[in-house]
């Protein structure tokens, strides 16, 4: 049994919560937040016990591993002080803000020899697992171009309004969009080069629109917004057009998965996530989902002793780094070769 603390009682601590309450190899033992209030709420919820900080949680309790649902900004922080602790560690997505503080974390995680996962969820999602299956078996013959669309509302149930404020989130680029980026890398590889743009608007990296050149000519197109009006449902889908049909997903649809092969029918897929259970996190996810697969995976993970290699800390590191080249590209307006 992995015995785990949550850090951070806000909407993706919440989420994890209930992921733990559905998994039997592991137990929440404990929730730390700096709002006494919330992390008592959410102890109280899950029969743990509330603390402050990770410090205070740590002289009290006996855990195997940390749970990091912080702001990105307080997550190489709370990252290296973990490690440093010897703690397994699932850290939410992105990894950081900086390459120099990724570099950081996974250098001190690796010298204190203890696991490191980042929560890139949609590596896990059922949909993008079939089309990585599709993909990699060939059966529709060779990937020609992918778009991918990831748009929601502004977040305002966050703590303090960070995600509002670039300079702790990244904005919707590096915070949202992130996802289907991290899923190109995970699907495609590094790419050759990109090109983004971003709309203007009342936040910064509200709404960007970036194409990706990947080896083999490869052409894929991303667009990632949360400025979209209050009312305006929360909205994933991707396209993928191979030589021999195409695949289609979007989250809003009845039947969220199609297959679509000339002259014969419309296929669709019936999609079992391994949990179908309520998410109650209070943003705009719905179901745990994909959110159970990627937990139960590092749960397992440290029972099996085993690296998280579906999404290791590397991976997050050069998902970032290509996020990063997203917003250079923004900013300049130029092209960027990958190197």
């Amino acid at each position: 049994m992995i015995k785990v603390a949550i850090i951070g009682a806000g909407f993706m601590g919440k989420t994890h919560a209930e992921v733990y309450r559905n998994l039997n190899k592991a137990k929440l033992i404990a929730i730390a937040d700096s709002d006494s209030e919330k992390a008592q709420f959410l102890a109280d919820k899950h029969k743990a016990t509330a603390y402050s900080s990770l410090g205070e949680l740590i002289n009290q309790e006996d855990i195997d591993a940390v749970d990091i649902c912080l702001p990105t900004f307080l997550h190489k922080e709370c990252v290296i002080k973990a490690a440093r602790l010897g703690k397994d560690i699932l850290c939410e997505k992105p990894i950081a803000l900086t390459l120099k503080d990724a570099e950081e974390m996974l250098r001190v995680a690796k010298k204190a020899r203890v696991k490191l996962m980042v929560a890139q969820v949609i590596r896990f999602w059922q949909e993008y697992v079939i089309l990585k299956k599709i993909y990699q078996t060939g059966e529709l013959g060779r990937l020609l171009s992918i778009t991918l669309t990831r748009l929601a509302s502004t977040p305002t149930y966050s703590w303090d309004n960070w995600l509002a404020d670039v300079k702790r989130s990244g904005g919707a680029l590096l915070d949202l969009h992130i996802h289907d980026t991290d899923y190109l890398l995970y699907l495609l590889g590094k790419p050759v080069s990109l090109a983004s743009r971003v709309s203007p608007g009342r936040l910064k990296y509200a709404h960007v629109f970036t194409t990706f050149t990947f080896p083999d000519k490869v052409i894929a197109f991303t667009e990632g917004g949360w400025d979209m009006p209050d009312n305006f449902p929360f909205t994933m889908a991707y396209t993928a057009l191979f030589e021999k049909g195409a695949v289609e997903f979007n989250s809003r649809n009845e039947k969220t998965l199609a297959i679509y092969r000339p002259g014969k029918e419309i296929e669709y897929p019936t999609v079992k996530p391994e949990l179908k259970a309520k998410a109650n996190g209070g943003g705009n996810i719905a179901d745990l989902g994909g959110y159970f697969s990627e937990i139960k995976y590092f749960v397992d993970c440290l029972e099996n002793n085993e690296q998280p290699g579906e999404a290791s800390a590397q991976s997050a590191r050069d998902s970032l780094e290509i996020v990063l080249s997203e917003m250079k590209s923004a900013d300049s307006g130029k092209i960027i070769e990958i190197g």
